[in-house]
């Protein structure tokens, strides 16, 4: 009885963790994670130009009775302004906006699951160049403040391990977060018929909408506190 159960309900599924070959641009080979990564790019720049031509200019006109949907924009906008200000103070003109468009790129990536793609969250190269730039900016925004007294944090062999870790550290978090939430949707997805009636639009909410939110305002606020440590 419980071999058949075991037999049933068992899955299988093809997911690894370097992302599958989808075509080659003459040598060089597109992931599926790449084409996700590009459609998300391309949905961002798009909907960031139809609110800058179609919505901004009707909103300075009208400031009595704001739509919903300003008020979620400008609520989106004031959250990480004021978190970058927080956190790092005269440079949030920068980190602010920066982050914006990272947490954006994260949120959306992660949901383009929903629509049978990798998220490109879950490739590793993708995770780790955000956290090199993150890491960048960290140093870039500590020698800026401090100059060469900067040097002084890294005469302490301890504080060189801990700040070498830090790339890595926003990048394997991210990654596996969304990639055991990506494994996890793939292999309820392949379960038998009678198993995934509702399963996938609970499941869904859980390792997917809630991922691409919680995943995105994590890797924002801790990169703000790493540079907020770095120039204090």
């Amino acid at each position: 009885m419980s071999g058949n159960l075991v037999t049933i309900l068992s899955v299988k599924t093809d997911v690894s963790i370097p992302p599958k070959t989808v075509f080659r641009i003459g040598p060089m080979p597109i992931s599926e994670t790449m084409v996700s990564a590009f459609i998300t790019m391309v949905v961002l720049v798009v909907l960031a130009l139809i609110i800058r031509v179609a919505f901004v200019p009707r909103w300075r006109k009208n400031d009595v009775k704001p739509s919903g949907f300003r008020i979620f924009v400008e609520s989106m906008v004031n959250m990480f302004d004021s978190s970058a200000r927080e956190q790092s103070g005269g440079y949030g003109v920068f980190v602010g906006p920066f982050y914006f468009s990272l947490a954006g790129f994260i949120a959306l990536g992660t949901l383009t699951e929903l629509i049978g793609l990798r998220p490109p969250t879950s490739d590793l190269n993708a995770t780790l160049a955000l956290g090199i730039m993150s890491f960048a900016l960290i140093v870039f925004f500590g020698f800026h403040k401090k100059h060469a007294k900067r040097l002084l944090h890294y005469c302490n062999p301890i504080n060189i391990i801990s700040d070498g870790v830090v790339p890595f550290s926003l990048a394997l978090r991210l990654f596996g977060s969304v990639f055991s939430g990506y494994i996890i949707m793939h292999l309820i997805y392949g379960l038998p018929i009678f198993a995934r009636v509702a399963l996938p639009a609970v499941a869904s909410v859980i390792f997917t909408l809630f991922h691409a939110l919680i995943q995105s305002y994590i890797f924002m606020f801790l990169s703000m506190s790493f540079i907020g440590e770095a120039i204090e």
